[in-house]
């Protein structure tokens, strides 16, 4: 989905923008998820990258690019459902 709507768009957004707008839909719709952020050193250069998470499972890509970074510990923004 996010990849889909970022096509359309006359800029392109960077993996934060995009995972920070999935987080707002899905806490739009009531759908518990997480603000995951890692990091890496590639070629002597630090490199950080964002994703969304739900249930342990990646939302905010379809490849596993995630995997070549060490996320931080714990989620940094969880933005779980209120029950009344």
């Amino acid at each position: 989905m996010q990849q889909s709507v970022g096509r359309h768009l006359f800029f392109q957004p960077n993996c934060l923008e995009q995972s920070l707008t999935l987080l707002w839909l899905l806490q739009t719709r009531g759908i518990a998820a997480q603000l995951r952020v890692g990091a890496r050193k590639e070629e002597g250069r630090f490199e950080a990258h964002a994703w969304v998470e739900r249930k342990g499972e990646v939302l905010s890509e379809a490849g596993d690019n995630h995997l070549h970074f060490v996320p931080f510990d714990g989620p940094l923004v969880s933005m779980e459902t209120q029950t009344p």
